[in-house]
């Protein structure tokens, strides 16, 4: 707030501005990013339930978070913050307001989405007070095989991850969505 940042939640009116913030951050991770119509999709067809958080400096988007409630959670399953303004903590702006967002709309809990044990996102929410909770996830395969590891901590990713990095932002919102729809 010091920095002069300013918060919007709001529906798909902003969906330009987080769909900027999170393809850039998704790219600069090495991740191919959903298309902008997934995330249309779902604030058309549940307006009430689905909001985005975005933080600004000035008119530039520079922090963005996808919200959704049911019953009496509200979770921000895909957030981002870009990289250039990480001096400007951001993505503490974010988190403080879709908390108050989420007291305010009367949540009783507020989901702050998956990640790895240990990882840096697994400490930032550590730090509001988030508590873990194991996720069983159950695969199947047609032939019996093991699943494959396509997690990007698998050294066969490597090159991919790091090639990925160095695309134009435009190529990897063009053909991003049609290779993360097949990661599992």
């Amino acid at each position: 707030m010091k920095e002069h940042l300013t918060v919007r939640i709001e529906g798909i009116e902003i969906l330009d501005d987080f769909y900027r913030v999170f393809s850039r951050n998704m790219r600069d991770l090495g991740t191919p990013v959903y298309g902008r119509r997934f995330f249309a999709a779902i604030l058309e067809e549940f307006p009430k339930d689905a909001r985005i958080c975005a933080v600004y400096l000035g008119r530039q988007p520079i922090a963005a978070g996808f919200l959704y409630g049911f019953k009496h959670t509200l979770e921000i399953p895909w957030a981002s913050s870009d990289r250039r303004y990480h001096s400007l903590s951001a993505n503490m702006l974010l988190y403080s307001a879709a908390l108050e967002y989420a007291c305010r709309q009367g949540f009783a809990t507020f989901d702050f989405g998956r990640s790895s044990p240990g990882s840096g996102t697994y400490r930032f929410k550590e730090q509001w007070g988030a508590r873990p909770v194991a996720l069983c996830w159950y695969h199947w395969s047609r032939d019996g095989r093991p699943v494959p590891d396509v997690s990007p901590g698998n050294a066969k990713y490597a090159p991919a991850i790091q090639m990925w990095k160095k695309l134009p932002l435009t190529l990897t919102r063009l053909i991003g969505p049609s290779i993360v729809k097949n990661i599992p």
